[in-house]
């Protein structure tokens, strides 16, 4: 079960990376906890400012047959808009994994899995989320903590065991239905098919959104795209 066993630390490099080289010696469900990342990152490698203050976990999965990465980002996005939801904090989802609240940035999923050639051995689920910690003055345009929403600390321990709550409800309902969560997961997106977006200076029209890929016209050549980030 999510969160049966917990381990916590202090600090440490990135809890995923800790549960990728170490995702042998615990089982299913496991979730690493640190005060605070050294080198915590997000997709593509960016790097992701984790200080004291902000909430950083990582939980294991060792599923039995082949699920794709999309669903477990899928997963813990929902978990995550919908404990806001329940702080009466309205929350969006950045295609595909950021969580986003006025335009800027409050929190992210990152999901990566360790494979045998194509069997799954484990699948690593990170999140990251902006509670207590000071936003540096170079971000504070494009990111938020929920210190700044709320006028007030907010305890991490509770936030995470909600989100893991959200996390596990989510997860049993939807594991055999997952274009039920799908349709739930685009509910809560920024983007919207019919959408205008720029991308490499150019400007397309999002035609279908895809848990993994969307697919954008380009006056009348369709790409399919993994990643609105520049780089």
């Amino acid at each position: 079960m999510i969160g049966e066993k917990i381990i916590s630390f202090e600090s440490i490099d990135s809890t995923n990376r800790f549960l990728k080289e170490n995702y042998r010696f615990y089982p299913d469900g496991t979730v690493v906890v640190a005060l605070e990342q050294t080198s915590g990152y997000g997709r593509n490698g960016r790097h992701w400012h984790s200080p004291r203050g902000g909430l950083w976990f990582s939980v294991l999965f060792k599923p039995r047959k082949s699920l794709e990465l999309s669903f477990y980002t899928r997963v813990f996005s929902v978990a995550v808009v919908k404990t806001l939801e329940n702080m009466k904090i309205h929350a969006n989802i950045k295609w595909p994994n950021d969580v986003y609240i006025n335009g800027r940035k409050l929190a992210g999923v990152l999901s990566e899995g360790i494979f045998e050639g194509a069997k799954p051995l484990a699948v690593v689920v990170g999140v990251g989320m902006n509670v207590n910690n000071e936003i540096p003055a170079e971000l504070k345009t494009r990111a938020i903590n929920l210190k700044e929403i709320t006028g007030k600390e907010i305890s991490i321990i509770k936030l995470m065991e909600s989100i893991l709550k959200n996390a596990r409800v989510i997860f049993r309902k939807y594991s055999k239905k997952k274009e039920a969560l799908t349709r739930i997961w685009k509910r809560y997106l920024l983007q919207k098919e019919g959408d205008f977006v720029f991308l490499e200076g150019k400007k397309g029209k999002i035609v279908k959104i895809n848990p993994d890929s969307l697919l954008i016209d380009f006056d009348g050549e369709i790409r399919r795209v993994y990643s609105l980030s520049p780089h």
